[in-house]
C-alpha cells in the first residue's frame, strides 16, 4: 500500500472492477480519456487478469484515509527497467471529489513510489491538451512540457493533441 496524509493507493483487485467500469463510463470522467466506451465488467475482468502479471505496469486504487471508500484509479505503465522510466496515468472516478487537491495527492503519492521505490530517473504523462486542470497539476508536481503530439489519437469524435509531459529524478528531488 501506497499512503498519502489523505489517500492511499493499492492494488486494484476484483471487487474493484464494477467501480472501474462505473467510473470509465461516466461521461464526466471519460471526457478526458481515451478509453473504447463502453467497457463491461466482463472485459474489465480479462484485463485486470491479464496486467496484474505484467511487471511492466502497476495499476493502483485510490482509496481515502478516513473511510477506506475508492475515489479513483492511477498507476505507472510501461515501465522500462533499461532506461529507468514509466508513464503515468490517473483519474479521479468519483466526481464529488473533484476539486478539493486529491488529484495533486495522487500524483506526489505516484511520483514518490516511482522515484524511491521503484527507483526510476524520469516520469512521464500524455494529457489531452484541453484537459488544463491535469496539465496544472502536472506543473505544480514539477512536470515540463516536452511538446505536442498533433491529432495523436481520434477519440470522442474528433483528433486530439497530446501535450507530452515529464519531471526527472533529479527535478523532483530538487523540488521536494
Amino acid at each position: 500500500m501506497l499512503k498519502g496524509s489523505n489517500l492511499y493507493l493499492r492494488p486494484m483487485e476484483e471487487k474493484d472492477i464494477p467501480n472501474k467500469v462505473r467510473w470509465i463510463n461516466d461521461t464526466n470522467v471519460n471526457a478526458t480519456l481515451n478509453f473504447n466506451y463502453p467497457i463491461s465488467e466482463v472485459e474489465t475482468r480479462h484485463w485486470l487478469n491479464r496486467v496484474s502479471t505484467d511487471n511492466n505496469r502497476k495499476d493502483f486504487i485510490v482509496c481515502l484515509i478516513e473511510n477506506d471508500k475508492p475515489i479513483g484509479y492511477g498507476g505507472l505503465i510501461n515501465i522500462d527497467i533499461r532506461n529507468l522510466k514509466a508513464e503515468s496515468y490517473m483519474g479521479i472516478g468519483e466526481t464529488d471529489y473533484w476539486g478539493k487537491g486529491y488529484a495533486r495527492e495522487i500524483r506526489a503519492i505516484i511520483l514518490e513510489y516511482a522515484f524511491v521505490q521503484l527507483g526510476l530517473n524520469k516520469v512521464y504523462s500524455y494529457v489531452w491538451e484541453e484537459n488544463i486542470k491535469m496539465i496544472k497539476v502536472n506543473e505544480k508536481a514539477g512536470f515540463k512540457v516536452e511538446g505536442t503530439l498533433r491529432e495523436e489519437v481520434y477519440s470522442h469524435g474528433e483528433y486530439r493533441d497530446f501535450v507530452v509531459m515529464s519531471v526527472l529524478r533529479r527535478e523532483y528531488f530538487s523540488n521536494k
